[in-house]
């Protein structure tokens, strides 16, 4: 179930590659409905250079995922009450660990996504917020319809980020969070040991 989740969680990153549109001219729906647009070709694009080059895919992957996820924010918020406890360098290093312990986990995934599809559903109501929004979608698989939701805030640029992802009833980051708390339960609280250990546990 965890390998299946990571993978539509992936493919709802995917959405967002590539898109040049400035987000601060759209709301947050209209900026996933935009990328929407391009997934299948954008997939068939990064499924020929995963083949052919898969060092510089997982670049390619980086470079389209960090300016869009907010990997440090999500870092601090996997690490709770520990991030109080951690050094400077200890918050950077998890930070760097966890984008690419997420990017080693997903780019061997993007060729299998090739029939699905992603379903925008209107927006409830009016967020309260200008600088916050949920997005509910549905995921559609050769066998069943996954709910998710994904939270978006705008940065200080003016562009929409994704903070967390709900696929299914299944929270990303307190799904994380549970991992970290537990790596950091077996290892005595040593941050630097879980650290290490990160990446073998996603």
């Amino acid at each position: 179930m965890k390998v299946a989740i990571y993978k539509i969680i992936f493919f709802i990153f995917l959405l967002q590659f590539n898109f040049q549109l400035s987000s601060e001219q759209l709301t947050a729906h209209e900026y996933v409905e935009s990328a929407h647009n391009d997934i299948l070709e954008i997939i068939r694009t990064k499924n020929a250079l995963f083949e052919n080059d898969p060092v510089q895919f997982k670049e390619e992957i980086s470079r389209a995922l960090s300016p869009i996820v907010d990997f440090k924010r999500i870092s601090r918020y996997v690490m709770g009450k520990y991030s109080k406890k951690a050094s400077f360098e200890q918050l950077e290093a998890f930070s760097d660990v966890f984008e690419k312990s997420l990017l080693d986990t997903y780019t061997s995934t993007l060729i299998e996504f090739k029939d699905e599809k992603i379903n925008v559903l209107d927006p409830d109501k009016d967020s309260r917020y200008v600088d916050k929004a949920i997005v509910r979608i549905e995921i559609v698989t050769s066998s069943t319809i996954y709910p998710g939701k994904y939270s978006m805030y705008l940065d200080k640029d003016n562009r929409w980020k994704i903070l967390n992802i709900n696929v299914n009833g299944m929270n990303l980051a307190k799904i994380f969070r549970t991992q970290f708390y537990s790596l950091m339960e077996k290892n005595g609280e040593d941050i630097e040991k879980v650290i290490v250990n990160w990446a073998a546990s996603v």
